[in-house]
């Protein structure tokens, strides 16, 4: 049985490490009226603001960084920002329109299975399945759509409203746009018992810390999620590190040198990867396994962040960190 789990953060890249500002205003579409406490943030980091009583905000960001900025606020639908950077730091007015509230979409066919059971399978599969995954709690979960379809065999999610997840194992609040989610079953000939082959989540992320001072265990659970994940392995491969931080690359259960398989080329700030062959096992720190698949070449930024993530499927142990192990893409930046 092979599970996996691919998870889209829409982020990427930086070019340098100087600061500069940000800055602009937001309004109601429907009066033109400033709109107060709107968050303002680039999607899957830890930067963000909100606006004044004005609408106005200023946001010190690092120099190159050419995340979308997201523009979200409840009872309206989000804006997404990406040519901010030939604004000379101002950028236009923008205007919020409000959401109403909209009408699930019409299936034909009956879902058969109760609320309570597919928002089980939802906590499981985007939160986890761990004691860590219990250390977090969806503030908001009323706001989650979920529709179960027998003849697929999928389970969908959506939400009108950014969901608002609180991370007491890692010390974040997250706000967690779900602009996409899906859980696709398989059933065994023999038992009859349906199992998962496949997750997909895709959303904006926005990290603030749970408290002022993050606690000792807090850094401690950070530095333990990091190692061996997804995004260690994505900035180990793009620096040509992975010997150094303790990966070793397999092709049919035999070690082969790390790069053997696996084409680097620099682009200017990003690294293009693309493999030789179909597929390829990762070990972590001896013990870790996990495997990686590329369907077309992809490319890693200074973040460590990859793109398109549908170019490849990450499975094993990277591909059980779910949400509860979910780390901003600046962190250790």
């Amino acid at each position: 049985m092979i599970k996996v789990f691919w998870f889209l953060v829409l982020l990427v890249s930086i070019t340098g490490f100087s600061q500069s500002r940000l800055s602009g205003s937001v309004y109601s579409a429907n009066d033109s009226t400033a709109l107060e406490a709107v968050s303002i943030y680039f999607d899957g980091t830890t930067i963000g603001t909100i606006t004044n009583k004005e609408g106005h905000f200023t946001l010190t960001i690092e120099a190159g960084i050419k995340s979308p900025l997201v523009i979200s606020m409840i009872g309206y639908m989000p804006v997404y920002v990406s040519d901010y950077l030939n604004t000379n730091g101002s950028i236009p007015a923008i205007y919020l329109i409000e959401n109403t509230e909209q009408l699930d979409a019409v299936y034909l066919e009956n879902d058969n299975w109760s609320r309570k059971r597919k928002l089980n399978v939802f906590r499981k599969e985007f939160l986890g399945n761990s004691p860590e995954a219990l250390q977090c709690k969806i503030l908001n979960e009323d706001a989650i759509r979920l529709h179960y379809s027998k003849s697929n065999m999928q389970l969908t999610a959506w939400s009108n409203e950014p969901l608002t997840i609180q991370n007491k194992f890692l010390g974040y609040t997250v706000q967690y746009t779900l602009t996409d989610f899906s859980v696709d079953f398989e059933k065994s000939l023999t038992s009859g018992i349906q199992y998962v082959t496949l997750v997909y989540a895709e959303g904006f992320t926005f990290f603030r810390e749970l408290k002022n001072r993050p606690k000792r265990r807090y850094l401690k659970n950070r530095e333990n999620s990091y190692s061996g994940s997804t995004l260690h392995f994505m900035r180990s491969l793009a620096q040509e590190q992975l010997v150094e931080n303790k990966f070793k690359i397999f092709y049919k259960s035999f070690e082969i040198p790390p790069y053997s398989r696996i084409n680097l080329k620099k682009e200017g700030e990003y690294m293009q990867v693309a493999l030789s062959v179909e597929k390829l096992s990762i070990l972590f720190d001896k013990e870790e396994q996990s495997f990686i698949q590329a369907k077309t070449p992809f490319i890693i930024d200074a973040f460590g962040n990859h793109s398109p993530a549908t170019a490849i499927t990450m499975g094993g142990a990277m591909s059980q960190q779910r949400f509860a192990f979910m780390l901003p893409l600046d962190y250790k930046l």
